[in-house]
């Protein structure tokens, strides 16, 4: 992962360092033109410039004053605390804990475990570890009522044998709903602190850098990015919207259609399954319908940064999408796509930022 192409890499999941702001008459919302799909085209109804086809975006915005404005010097700079989280999150990918082997399970250790379920005498699907061990947390892991609580006591290379009855209904495999299991359990080790990790230029070199010291100025220049660009959100939130497009509201609606589509794809799913899933909704209709303030307000971002970008004559170059980490977004999402990601999450806040007075 570079972290330049951090921002660029939330495309999909909704544009996640998109502005959202509230719009007041938002006009027709354009369900019945819903058509997206695994095979939607990105740049289908974008200009080359990444604006959206047949609609001048200061026609439905009005904006507040964005030139000129006060710009705190913090916005402009990376915090020690700011980097160092990032770096402690990316430190947590390494982090190993030391194996405790010589006591009992107490009633909150975390534990590595192994297991084998069985319902009459026969293994069924999903009650395996294969011998891979997974590490859980008592009374914090989401298990079967009792399973963890009977891992207290035990001692790591332990074998024994543990009772327990799925919940009726169990959602996740119905045909073990109201059942009783035996699971054998072999306790591996407990999970005692964490061992101290620095980074190091082979971390770095995992993350596409030559060095640390690279890695560390890169998160520093995301970091300030993401900064402007919550400057930014917060002199939009002044912005109101006389009405939204129904093509702009369609179009939103079917890319995260797409994603959905292609995410459930990705695990073998239908849709449906995978938004029952992964979201807690029936299907996947329903799951859309609850998503209208958000597709009102991604679209009204749209339009506000469009806005901009047509009276300052703000555009997105060749060289902005390899500058910015953009360069596989045009294979995959074609080079209109691009650009309006670069216009909203990159090039509109930075000018706003940039002919700011920047204050103490």
């Amino acid at each position: 992962m570079n972290f330049k192409k951090i921002i660029a890499a939330s495309a999909l999941a909704g544009a996640l360092f998109l502005s959202l702001f509230s719009c007041g008459n938002q006009g027709d919302d354009g369900a019945d033109n819903v058509t997206g799909g695994i095979n939607f085209d990105y740049s289908k109804g974008l200009t080359e410039d990444g604006f959206f086809e047949g609609v001048k975006a200061s026609d439905y915005v009005s904006l507040p004053q964005y030139k000129g404005v006060p710009v705190p010097a913090s916005v402009l700079t990376a915090s020690d605390e700011e980097l160092q989280a990032q770096i402690d999150g990316i430190l947590a990918e390494y982090t190993e804990y030391e194996k405790i082997y010589d006591r009992e399970v107490g009633g909150d250790d975390t534990v590595n475990i192994d297991y084998v379920g069985k319902i009459d005498g026969k293994e069924f699907e999903g009650g395996n570890t294969n011998g891979k061990g997974t590490t859980v947390t008592i009374g914090v892991t989401p298990y079967i009522e009792g399973f963890l609580d009977q891992l207290v006591g035990h001692k790591p290379g332990e074998t024994f044998d543990i009772t327990v009855t799925f919940p009726d209904p169990y959602e996740p495999n119905e045909e073990l709903s109201g059942k009783e299991a035996v699971f054998t359990i072999t306790i591996n080790y407990i999970q005692g602190d964490p061992l101290p990790v620095e980074l190091s230029d082979e971390i770095a070199a995992e993350y596409g850098f030559s060095s640390k010291e690279e890695l560390i100025a890169d998160i520093k220049d995301w970091i300030v990015s993401r900064q402007k660009l919550e400057f930014f959100d917060s002199i939009m939130a002044e912005a109101t919207c006389s009405e939204i497009p129904a093509a702009i509201l369609d179009y939103i609606k079917n890319e995260e259609i797409a994603y959905c589509e292609t995410m459930a794809a990705s695990y073998g799913m239908d849709a449906d399954e995978f938004i029952k899933l992964y979201t807690g909704y029936s299907t996947l209709d329903e799951f859309i319908d609850s998503r209208t303030d958000y597709y009102r307000d991604t679209a009204t971002s749209f339009l506000i940064t469009q806005a901009i970008a047509e009276l300052e004559g703000i555009k997105v170059s060749d060289e902005d999408i390899e500058k910015y980490g953009y360069e596989d977004y045009v294979t995959t999402y074609g080079k209109p796509y691009t650009k309006l990601l670069i216009l909203a999450n990159v090039k509109v806040p930075q000018f706003v930022v940039e002919s700011g007075v920047v204050t103490e």
